[in-house]
């Protein structure tokens, strides 16, 4: 009878242990498969955000590579630019100097200086001047302009005779 007893009594705490366990296992299952699936929808996330930061990445590389290229072609005209006008002042100047030398030849003129009105003189009018119509005042003494040769010394302004070399006036 004992054994009946104990088989009696065990066998419903064996079933419940047995129902027990399954349910753990069910519930066990059931967190795994939860857990499983938050991990896939993490990965997928930060894959997802991994792709759009490797594309907000390139889309700056491409915008900066733009901008230096922007940069380059500007910095190409400009250089262009400098060059066309070095170019025209240097045929300027060059222009200037051979019709002045010719006109002495031709003409057997001279440089007088301290005679020009200003902005008439043909030449020199010192530093930071480039040449003919520089001067700014009359009869400066470092603006020359041509007069025939043996003129010079006769030419007659308010502040002295005409020089054959730079003179200081007021």
């Amino acid at each position: 009878m004992r054994s009946r007893f104990m088989f009696t009594v065990a066998l419903p705490a064996l079933a419940l242990m047995a129902c027990s366990a399954s349910e753990d296992a069910t519930t066990d299952d059931t967190m795994t498969d939860d857990a499983a699936a938050t991990m896939e929808d993490a990965a997928e996330t930060a894959g997802e955000t991994m792709d759009d930061a490797g594309d907000a990445a390139g889309d700056m590389m491409d915008d900066a590579g733009d901008a230096a290229g922007d940069m380059m072609d500007d910095a190409g005209e400009m250089a262009s630019d400098v060059m066309d006008n070095a170019g025209d002042m240097a045929s300027d100047m060059a222009e200037e100097v051979e019709m002045a030398a010719t006109d002495m030849a031709d003409d057997a003129m001279e440089q007088c200086f301290g005679i020009a009105l200003a902005g008439e003189n043909d030449c020199a009018a010192g530093p930071g001047t480039s040449c003919e119509g520089t001067s700014t005042v009359d009869y400066q003494g470092n603006a020359w302009s041509y007069v025939p040769t043996g003129t010079c010394d006769s030419v007659e302004t308010p502040h002295g005779n005409g020089s054959l070399t730079e003179v200081v006036r007021p």
